[in-house]
């Protein structure tokens, strides 16, 4: 089975080696976007770093973009990711962050991506689940995110939503399904998100002005595919959200007895030291990272 990880990632040269040498297997190829805001003395270090734990022909660095939390930054960033690995050819492509882990072998990951009929494990949250609807009802310009400019714009949307105004959604889009920005696509599902941008580019220039498209994106493109009904609406990902928080909390060693519980098979997100995730890995009867069957 050939698979195609997608990294994005910004820094930590040490633990996004660790990720590659864990995941490196036959047929697997890495694909990697490092934060263009990523200094590049911090680059170089990571290159250098993931160079040295892995086989250098099974590693891509594609060209990096500069981007901001909340912004079609990195949904731009991961279509990036998926064009260079489509044109290298694969079976799955699994998007991963710098600071994900496995939680399965190798092995164990292959038998879940060849369950039969299935093109792909992504959250599909509908309205009632997940209400995103102030994300895409109102213009979001990521350039303004944050600053008083948007601040007044986003005022003025609100004035404007209670007298009747939003949104709409482009054809042929009829509703929004969103979840975990993390996913493992099928090559049908990637290249139907790929000809679908290709076909419409009023989809990407909708989302472009949308908050936090990369938990819309592409749950809203598969959702009005002919594959809906070959989608999991679940994308295997053991992930704790404290309550009101804007990021999950960071696993410690205390969290190893129930990641080996998880029925997932990658979980987020693991602190630089390494340290959870080496004993992780000892916990499940791997003793370095590379090994791939238990």
């Amino acid at each position: 089975m050939r698979i195609a990880y997608l990294i994005l990632a910004h820094a930590h040269p040490q633990q996004l080696a660790r990720l590659v040498a864990r995941l490196a297997a036959p047929g697997v190829r890495f694909y990697l976007h490092i934060d263009a805001n990523t200094p590049p003395e911090r680059y170089t270090e990571i290159e250098d770093a993931v160079y040295a734990s892995s086989n250098s022909n099974s590693v891509h660095f594609i060209a990096r973009r500069p981007c901001r939390w909340g912004g079609f930054s990195l949904v731009a960033a991961t279509l990036d990711l998926l064009r260079a690995a489509q044109a290298d050819g694969f079976d799955w492509a699994i998007l991963l962050s710098g600071q994900d882990y496995p939680l399965k072998t190798h092995a164990q990951i292959c038998a879940t991506l060849a369950t039969p009929g299935v093109a792909g494990w992504i959250d599909l949250k509908a309205p009632e689940e997940f209400d995103v609807a102030y994300r895409w009802q109102r213009h979001h310009p990521e350039a303004l995110n944050g600053t008083r400019r948007g601040k007044l714009l986003q005022r003025l949307q609100r004035i404007a939503h209670h007298l009747g105004w939003q949104r709409q959604l482009p054809a042929p889009l009829s509703e929004v399904r969103a979840g975990s920005q993390w996913w493992m696509l099928s090559a049908a599902a990637v290249r139907t998100v790929l000809e679908s941008c290709s076909a419409n580019p009023r989809l990407e220039a909708f989302f472009a002005r949308t908050l936090v498209p990369d938990e819309m994106f592409f749950q809203t493109l598969l959702w009005h595919s002919p594959l809906r009904p070959a989608l999991q609406a679940n994308a295997l990902r053991h992930i704790e959200w404290p309550d009101g928080a804007w990021s999950p909390r960071t696993f410690t060693p205390d969290d190893i007895p129930a990641l080996c519980r998880s029925p997932a098979l990658f979980a987020r997100k693991f602190a630089p030291d390494d340290e959870t995730a080496r004993l992780l890995d000892e916990a499940l009867g791997i003793t370095q990272p590379g090994s791939v069957e238990v």
